[in-house]
This record gives structure tokens, sequence and C-alpha cells, in this order.
């Protein structure tokens, strides 16, 4: 079973969040909606916004838009740990597994069905990579 992707429902549903705390309306969502691309800020939001939909930006707007991509990771992370549940997702390396990264030092309680893996040479304990299950790469 595959990991969730973003898709334009989860989109549309961080959409309507940021409309509903702001005071925006239908009109705005599917704007918003339709602009909307991974990892974006407020900034560009605001500019594709102003460019695209005609919008009059103000600062509060571009603030408040800086809250979009963190909303729709919130939804897309949500849907992941769902999909983790239900699939019974289990790690497929152990842990102290040497990968292409380094070592697989635990599982991440943060993200769905990801390690936390100390990378090669990292003699900082507590810094790690996040990688997903299905992207980690033994070495063995």
């Amino acid at each position: 079973m595959e990991r969730p992707k973003v898709t334009q429902e989860m989109i549309v549903q961080a959409a309507q969040k940021l409309a509903t705390d702001n005071g925006w309306d239908h009109s705005q969502v599917a704007d918003l909606a339709k602009v909307y691309g991974l990892h974006m800020d407020g900034y560009k939001l605001a500019k594709e916004l102003e460019s695209r939909c005609y919008w009059d930006i103000s600062v509060m707007d571009v603030d408040a838009l800086d809250c979009m991509d963190d909303e729709v990771r919130s939804i897309h992370r949500a849907a992941c740990m769902a999909w983790a549940k239900e699939h019974n997702i289990q790690p497929p390396l152990p842990v102290g597994t040497m990968t292409t990264e380094g070592e697989i030092t635990g599982i991440c309680e943060y993200d769905a069905a990801c390690y936390l893996i100390r990378e090669h040479g990292e003699t900082n304990p507590s810094r790690h990579l996040i990688v997903r299950f299905e992207d980690a790469r033994s070495l063995g």
C-alpha cells in the first residue's frame, strides 16, 4: 500500500481553514487552492494571488498566507498517520541497520512510518535525519 500524497482535496481543506480563520469568502478559497504549490511561503502566494486572481493583498494577508504550507503539511501528516495505522505499516529494517544515509537509531514518533537515522560521521547524538521506511536503503 502506497503512502498518501498531497491531494487537491487536502489543499482545499487547508484553504478553507485559512479562509475561516481570516474571514475570506468561498471564491477566495478557490483562488488560494488554485495558485498554491508545495512549499510556497506567504509572500510567493500573495504575489500569485495578486497577479493571477487580482487580490488586493495586505501585510496581514501575507502573514495569514504564510500558514498555508504548514496547514497542508499538517493535513498530509494526519493522512499518513492514519494510513500507517490502518495498514499496520511496520519498519522493514531493524534499528541498528547501516543504510546509505547512516545508522538507523530509532523510529520517528512524529512522522508516519519513518526512521531516525544518524548520518555517517555525525557526532551530535541528538541530530537525526527523518527518512521514510520506503526510502531507506540498507548497505548490506
